[in-house]
């Protein structure tokens, strides 16, 4: 079974044309083709048509190949564009080769044309596969980009997030230490007994700081934990109560 190939061809002449066709399918090709002469004509047939190949005639009046060749890039198209014309001097190839063009073929030597075709069609193939490899490991590039940068943010908030909390269990702790301090120095103040205190020498009543004399018991109890019972010494029992301290107390003295 024949490989299809669709050919567009930049040509003038309709005799080149049949003599390119019967080339092309004498390699085992069923050939399609359209046959254009003008810029024009060569920018619509790129536009509604996919082809395989671009054969181009080098010299034509008003449109030649390094024209077409041009239209052919800016097309954006990467097709293989292959130049057959008559004789003309090396220099015109090399300059053509150097422009884009893949490869030169003289007209009277029509036999390396397939093998030309074959071998940029591969070329191309292989172009464009590695365009799509490249299309995909940038598209990677680019999801694996996204993803780290989602990431590196979801960890910045994530820490920003930590460092507040941590942040506020430091105040929230020193807060506590300074509370606990407040309290325990109001307690101090509060609960200690400390530096001089006017006693009477006769009833032991206090004086307090603000002139006032008042029991020793009740001053001791309002700024200390302590709390008092009451009782009577046996030297008191003895000047107070004589008979009762020489009933019980007599034996213990």
């Amino acid at each position: 079974m024949s490989a299809s190939l669709r050919v567009l061809m930049i040509e003038d002449s309709e005799d080149d044309v049949i003599l390119i066709s019967r080339e092309i399918k004498s390699g085992g090709y069923s050939l399609t083709y359209e046959r254009v002469d003008s810029r024009e004509a060569m920018k619509k047939a790129l536009e509604y048509w996919t082809w395989d190949v671009v054969i181009s005639d080098y010299v034509m009046p008003g449109f030649g190949g390094l024209d077409a060749l041009k239209v052919l890039r800016e097309s954006g198209r990467d097709l293989p564009f292959i130049i057959v014309s008559g004789k003309i001097g090396e220099d015109i190839a090399v300059g053509a080769m150097k422009a884009g063009a893949h490869d030169y073929i003289l007209k009277d030597n029509l036999t390396r044309l397939v093998p030309a075709i074959e071998r940029e069609l591969k070329d191309a193939e292989t172009r464009r596969q590695r365009k799509l490899a490249d299309e995909a490991l940038n598209k990677a590039y680019e999801e694996l980009e996204l993803k780290v940068a989602q990431r590196t943010c979801e960890l910045r908030q994530a820490n920003e997030a930590l460092r507040g909390e941590i942040e506020q269990r430091k105040a929230a702790q020193q807060e506590r230490e300074v509370l606990i301090q407040e309290l325990r120095q109001a307690l101090a103040e509060v609960k200690t007994l400390s530096g001089l205190l006017p006693i009477c020498s006769s009833c032991k009543n206090i004086r307090d700081d603000s002139g006032y004399w008042r029991q020793i018991e009740e001053y001791i109890r309002q700024h200390s934990d302590a709390e008092f019972t009451h009782g009577i010494c046996p030297e008191c029992v003895k000047r107070l109560y004589p008979e009762y301290f020489k009933d019980h107390y007599t034996d213990k003295t």
